[in-house]
């Protein structure tokens, strides 16, 4: 004999594995989510895929700020904070629409807290924008998704990408070299 709870469970899981089957985002997301004993994770503690979205700490701060010609932005935030952890995903889309342009480092204040302290951090999620090293936007909380994609794009217009700097053509050799007029040669030297 099956107890109630039994034919609930495996009445959510069919419902999960079909959706899944027919290819729902939100379900895949919500159980990649899952932690061990089917406990989800708090959204600000995900390993980040992006190069552009990174942890740092105080020994980490100065250098990742100082980054020429980049938008680098700095979230100080919390996991059990519930603006930080709708905010988060906002900033990584921030970046990814803007590569090799914006970068985002994440700050958990609990872990850091003299560092915090230091920075007269008093809400969270407080967010600063930095340009080669000095301080342009900060907010703090969590103003809407569509408020920080335009501010980040606003101030990001204003800085080239690394990849269009690296995808320039070099300078031809023909253009920059003059030829030798024909028959020349070097001094001391005879045709034979």
């Amino acid at each position: 004999m099956t107890t109630p709870a039994r034919p609930r469970m495996l009445a959510c899981s069919l419902l999960i594995v079909t959706t899944l089957a027919s290819g729902c985002d939100r379900v895949r997301s919500l159980t990649n989510n899952l932690g061990k004993g089917g406990a989800a994770k708090p959204a600000g503690t995900a390993a980040y895929d992006s190069a552009q979205v990174t942890a740092i700490d105080a020994s980490t701060y100065d250098a990742f700020i100082a980054r020429k010609n980049r938008l680098v932005i700095v979230d100080f935030y919390a996991d059990w904070c519930p603006p930080c952890r709708q905010l988060g995903p906002i900033l990584e889309k921030a970046a990814s629409e803007h590569p090799a342009v914006v970068y985002v480092g994440r700050i958990n204040v609990d872990q850091a807290k003299q560092f915090a302290s230091e920075h007269q951090v008093r809400g969270i999620p407080d967010v600063r924008i930095f340009k080669d090293g000095s301080e342009v936007d900060r907010f703090v909380g969590c103003p809407g998704e569509s408020v920080v994609l335009a501010r980040v794009a606003t101030l990001a217009q204003d800085v080239s990408p690394a990849v269009a700097e690296a995808a320039k053509p070099a300078k031809s050799i023909e253009k920059s070299v003059t030829p030798m007029p024909k028959g020349w040669l070097p001094p001391g030297m005879q045709k034979r």
